[in-house]
């Protein structure tokens, strides 16, 4: 049976999408919340915590629905605040405790729609699937496609920030992410899909969904930075849903916005101790991001045991900041930094 998220017109509704019984006794779910204006209009899709790193973009949905009013509203919301309970549950990036090496594909956004459509070791069983791919069926056949345009939240993990607007590469999908007004959107070349399995918005795209993915913030930054990023976010929501007529107004735009398509990331090639030279807000958020020079160093790795220098992390290009690491502990290979590349960049109105 369907899963039937209909309330009435002018109405609010809280629902619990039941997954499976896990082996604490409890069921796990995804919750959804739902708001119906009195008058028809678009379905938009709000996600956030594919990531369970990413917790602090809960508060994004949580306002938006919490200051919503359905009788101001065309069309419906469908608000997915915690799309992996279980990864969110942990604070990992990704779903913890894979059942089975074989099928731990544990991210969740890389494995929509959750189905398997080439034998792995020769199974093409329904059921031969990790529990992230399950959670990502029960979203990709529930409530993807109850959608007519999606907005996916993201962000960084503990102690690093980011800012940057992704979309899916349709006309529509490309304007829902300008309105969104974040200043700073990414094209980039490549993808992240790997065949068959891909992230949600991609999945969205293969069904004619417009989608866009607000990527704002970080973890371990404090209320005021976290505060920050929610006010940023709900603007952002209500500038789309303006722009869909969804509600009264005109969307707020910043005067220009940076348009980049390439971007270097640079790695500590060596785990210790990272001194930076660059603070959360530096991506952007809550000021205009930093502009930086290629060459110019922006903080180095020492040995905490010898306290020898091991390298200086340095810009790779001259750019904005729009991803950074603040002071703390690295691993061999963990990401410092990233640049919006000026080369082949615009600024656009």
């Amino acid at each position: 049976m369907a899963f039937n998220i209909t309330p009435e017109p002018g109405a609010k509704s809280y629902h619990r999408l039941e997954v499976v019984q896990m082996l604490d006794g409890n069921m796990l779910y995804v919750p959804v919340h739902v708001i119906k204006g009195l008058e028809d209009g678009p379905t938009l899709g709000l996600y956030a915590n594919i990531h369970g790193t990413e917790y602090y973009q809960n508060r994004i949905i949580r306002t938006v629905v919490n200051q919503l009013k359905p009788d101001e509203l065309k069309g419906t919301i469908i608000a997915v605040p915690v799309a992996n309970p279980y990864s969110f549950a942990h604070m990992t990036r990704t779903t913890p405790n894979p059942p089975e090496e074989t099928v731990d594909f544990s991210n969740m956004n890389r494995v929509f729609p959750g189905k398997r459509t080439q034998p792995l070791f020769g199974s093409m069983n329904p059921t031969d699937v990790s529990l992230t791919m399950r959670i990502a069926a029960l979203i990709s056949d529930e409530l993807v496609p109850k959608c007519s345009h999606i907005l996916d939240y993201h962000g960084q993990m503990r102690g690093m920030a980011l800012n940057k607007m992704l979309f899916n590469l349709d006309p529509e999908s490309k304007e829902m992410a300008r309105v969104f007004g974040l200043g700073i959107l990414h094209d980039p070349p490549g993808s992240i899909s790997s065949g068959a399995f891909m992230p949600m918005t991609s999945y969205a795209g293969t069904l004619g969904i417009p989608s866009a993915v607000p990527e704002i913030g970080g973890g371990g930054h404090g209320e005021r930075f976290e505060a920050e990023c929610e006010r940023v976010g709900v603007k952002g929501t209500m500038n789309v849903m303006k722009h869909l007529g969804m509600l009264e107004g005109e969307p707020m735009l910043p005067e220009k916005q940076f348009y980049f398509i390439h971007a270097p990331h640079v790695r500590a090639t060596f785990g210790g101790y990272f001194v930076s030279d660059m603070e959360a807000s530096d991506v952007g958020i809550g000021k205009p991001p930093r502009e930086v020079s290629k060459g110019e160093v922006l903080g180095t790795v020492y040995n905490p045991y010898s306290f020898e220098e091991l390298e200086q992390i340095k810009s790779p290009c001259d750019g904005l900041i729009y991803a950074c690491r603040v002071s703390g502990l690295v691993n061999p290979q963990s990401e410092v930094l990233a640049v919006a590349d000026y080369k082949d960049s615009k600024w656009i109105d």
